[in-house]
């Protein structure tokens, strides 16, 4: 067990390293007017939201609305799992940090809602997103990989300043979902545009030794409890000047 125990603090640790930091944000007390062209329409249909999120989607834009970002933040990207650590700002003591997950998004839906993001010329963002793209047995690892690169892409071609972290998506209970997400996260690590975006490799945060999400870090298999939230708010510390 200690041996067990001495492995996985020292895959985390590895997981965390990195030379990337994110610099001294430059707020201002200035209140940013988004124009709402930027954000998507309120009858935006998203092919591959199931019906849940089709209907939670555009209640979160409403409230990002009127939330919005401002010049410079750093800008936290993802589904349930980001919306679920709540204020990430508290955690890290950053105030400059904001959450814009979306419960039950999917890759297909970050696409769409990057126009408030790339306006406000962000220092920094976290992505986090894909495993509700897994769940869905007609979308494959190679597609959900394509579309989390192509986000990095978009953001790196209108703001090349904008430093920009991957998050390899996280360890389930679903025996189904191992090999697809070991595979999307493969795809992502060696892929050739490395230079645009840095990988945080979370998914050794949190998986067992037969790569299943460890049991004392989740409340059903797939989200955090406070414990899991701490290990990980512990891990990105060290990507913050």
């Amino acid at each position: 067990m200690k041996k067990h125990l001495i492995i996985l603090v020292s895959i985390a640790f590895a997981a965390c390293s990195s030379n990337s930091k994110v610099g001294k944000v430059q707020t201002s007390d200035t209140v940013l007017s988004i124009p709402d062209t930027l954000y998507p329409s309120s009858k935006l249909i998203v092919p591959t939201h199931n019906e849940w999120t089709s209907k939670n989607y555009p209640k979160m834009i409403k409230s990002f609305k009127a939330n919005p970002l401002q010049l410079h933040d750093i800008v936290f990207v993802g589904n349930s799992i980001t919306s679920q650590g709540r204020n990430w700002g508290e955690r890290l003591n950053n105030k400059a940090i904001k959450n814009r997950g979306i419960a039950g998004d999917v890759t297909d839906g970050v696409l769409k809602r990057l126009g408030e993001i790339n306006y406000i010329k962000p220092t920094a963002v976290f992505i986090e997103i894909g495993i509700n793209d897994l769940l869905n047995d007609t979308l494959s690892p190679e597609r959900t990989a394509k579309n989390i690169i192509q986000i990095t892409k978009i953001i790196h071609q209108q703001n090349p300043k904008t430093k920009i972290f991957v998050q390899t998506i996280f360890p389930t209970n679903k025996t189904n979902l191992v090999d697809r997400i070991k595979l999307t996260n493969t795809i992502i690590k060696n892929h050739k545009s490395r230079g645009v975006f840095t990988v945080i490799d979370t998914h050794l945060l949190f998986a067992d030794k037969n790569d299943f999400m460890q049991k004392e870090l989740t409340v059903d298999g797939i989200h955090l409890n406070e414990k899991g939230y701490q290990i990980w708010v512990d891990c990105l510390k060290k990507y913050f000047k």
